[in-house]
């Protein structure tokens, strides 16, 4: 069996589209006939809050047997939520779980070893959604990962952090993986009539290079709407559900996932030409 592409994530801060993006990529992989994990990562579990409705006032997702069970030990199995689609959910208990793993020796590889159990390898992709923070629970979720990528809004103090952030991964690959590569930075939540938004745009861009996706994510009530739904935005013919899917196909692309030979019919869907601007 062939490893699935695992990508994280991540950014420190808070409401740059982490969690809309797993959502939405995770539903349009599944829905394209790929069998695809998503792991919530995050206390709040707001992704899995997203598939599956909470069965108390606590925000347990059911079935309750999560990633907290899966890295501590307990009888777990990953839920399938949509045809193609699987969720290891999140709730409040991996925060009790973050202060327990400081003293462990494993505190930051957990998560890597769990996903070399054969089960994982059934996958063509693991989407992780991580916290805003660069916890215990995030470096394990960096750890575990092929991939990473940054979501960004185009506001004010967005650059802020990015520092403490690619330090993290700098330290991340000098002790745990140094396979982890940064696949992208993608700009979300993009209004380009505001002329501060089209500057920030420029700097990231600037700063980032060739890093940064071509297709930005519009602002939109509809992404919202899509999680409200608990559908996902590309079931819909909008402009920013082919953004969703642009996303998407720039991801495979530059993850040359597309090139190994767990899905080589994945090569007829992009061209030569394709990999060559990336």
């Amino acid at each position: 069996m062939t490893k699935p592409a695992t990508i994280v994530f991540s950014n420190q801060k808070g409401g740059v589209g982490k969690t809309t993006l797993s959502f939405n990529l995770g539903i349009w992989l599944a829905s394209e006939s790929y069998k695809t994990l998503l792991i919530d990562t995050d206390p709040q579990g707001n992704l899995s809050k997203s598939l599956v409705d909470p069965v108390s006032s606590t925000g347990q997702v059911y079935p309750g047997f999560g990633l907290y069970e899966a890295l501590t030990g307990i009888e777990y199995e990953p839920e399938e939520v949509k045809p193609n689609l699987w969720l290891l959910s999140g709730n409040v208990k991996l925060a009790s779980l973050e202060k327990q793993l400081i003293s462990e020796l494993d505190a930051y590889t957990r998560m890597r070893d769990l996903l070399l159990e054969e089960k994982f390898y059934e996958y063509d992709f693991i989407l992780i959604d991580s916290p805003p923070s660069l916890g215990v629970l995030t470096v394990n979720a960096l750890t575990a990962s092929d991939f990473l990528i940054i979501p960004m809004n185009p506001s004010l103090y967005s650059m802020q952090g990015t520092n403490d952030l690619m330090a993290t991964v700098s330290k991340v690959r000098k002790n745990y993986n140094p396979a982890l590569n940064l696949l992208g930075v993608i700009i979300n939540n993009y209004d380009s009539i505001p002329t501060i938004t089209r500057e920030i745009r420029k700097e990231i861009e600037e700063t980032f290079k060739s890093k940064v996706f071509k297709t930005v994510i519009s602002k939109s009530i509809q992404i919202e709407e899509a999680i409200a739904s608990k559908k996902g935005v590309t079931s819909r013919k909008t402009k920013v559900s082919e953004e969703i899917k642009a996303i998407g196909k720039e991801m495979m692309i530059r993850s040359r996932y597309l090139l190994t030979e767990a899905c080589p019919e994945l090569v007829e869907r992009v061209s030569p030409d394709d990999l060559e601007k990336l």
